[in-house]
């Protein structure tokens, strides 16, 4: 059996730039929705989970039905990889003690300097699962679209 390379390492540089927007965009939204009490909130998480369960084949197909440019895949990829990076740090920045983040807070911390040099190494371990989660279904995923 010959294993097409070109095809492999095509499914790993979208799965990889997928994962990685994911997580700039879903670290953000992931500490918004679980520390931010705003209007939209449980329509984000719905939406969320709605990607979530929607197939890549599917979203590719509605988004980039004329072509299929690998950096077009890699933002599909993204709108796949949210779901998981989201719903995965949730939970660990939901569990976190947040008078780590009073007491950062009282020494003059900007919010976003509590969640990077706080609250993510705090949670890194189950962000990283997470992206590694998000990371397979990706490869997986695109792995069909590509192989189309």
């Amino acid at each position: 059996m010959t294993l097409n390379w070109p095809q492999v390492w095509l499914s790993l540089r979208v799965a990889g730039l997928a994962t990685v927007g994911a997580l700039v965009i879903g670290l953000w939204l992931g500490w918004h929705v679980t520390t931010r009490e705003f209007i939209g909130r449980k329509a984000t998480l719905g939406a969320l989970v709605l990607l979530f369960t929607t197939p890549v084949v599917i979203l590719a197909w509605v988004l980039l039905r004329p072509a299929f440019p690998w950096q077009a895949g890699a933002a599909v990829g993204v709108m796949t990889a949210l779901p998981p990076i989201v719903l995965g740090a949730r939970r660990p920045l939901l569990e976190l003690n947040r008078e780590y983040g009073d007491a950062a807070r009282s020494l003059g911390c900007s919010e976003w300097r509590i969640f990077w040099r706080v609250m993510l190494p705090l949670s890194w371990r189950p962000i990283l699962a997470a992206a590694g989660v998000a990371f397979a279904r990706v490869l997986a995923e695109w792995s069909i679209v590509a192989a189309l």
